[in-house]
């Protein structure tokens, strides 16, 4: 298995991902709709939101998505992991932990202070994938704003 940033000529295979995602969080969507997201991830602005995504024998199996913030504590930045998703059939298998420690080696490279991330509420299952992993839990309040 190959972690690494998305690329062009991945658009397909991440748009299918970026679906199942939806899916799997029982979102409807139609077929083809992740295309405009998957051409986002794989041409992104420098310094913009940043898309690893796991390879195995030739197909994407997973993705974490992630966005720099600033300021972190003490005027430091870091990185905010909007989505890290696995495939049903690659779950259990260490793709989940091999792209956490990118995400780690990933902020250690560009110097950031920290990565962070939310989960659903009643997320049990990757609430238990992250501390298994020692991941520290903070509380906080999450807002959305819809405009």
């Amino acid at each position: 298995m190959q972690i690494r940033h998305a690329t062009r000529g991945d658009e397909a295979q991440l748009a299918f991902l970026l679906e199942d995602h939806e899916r799997h969080y029982g979102n409807p969507v139609a077929d083809g709709a992740g295309a405009r997201g998957a051409g986002f991830l794989v041409d992104t602005p420098p310094g913009g939101t940043m898309c690893l995504v796991a390879e195995r024998d030739g197909l994407l199996v997973a993705f974490a998505i992630l966005n720099p913030y600033f300021p972190g504590p003490n005027l430091t930045h870091g990185l905010f992991l909007k989505e890290l998703y696995v495939t049903g059939d690659a779950r259990s298998s260490g793709t989940g932990e091999r792209l956490i420690e990118a995400v780690r080696t990933l902020a250690r490279q560009r110097g950031d202070t920290r990565v962070i991330w939310t989960t659903g509420e009643n997320n049990s299952g990757s609430q238990r994938f992250y501390d298994r992993l020692g991941m520290r839990r903070e509380k906080k309040v999450y807002y959305v704003m819809d405009p």
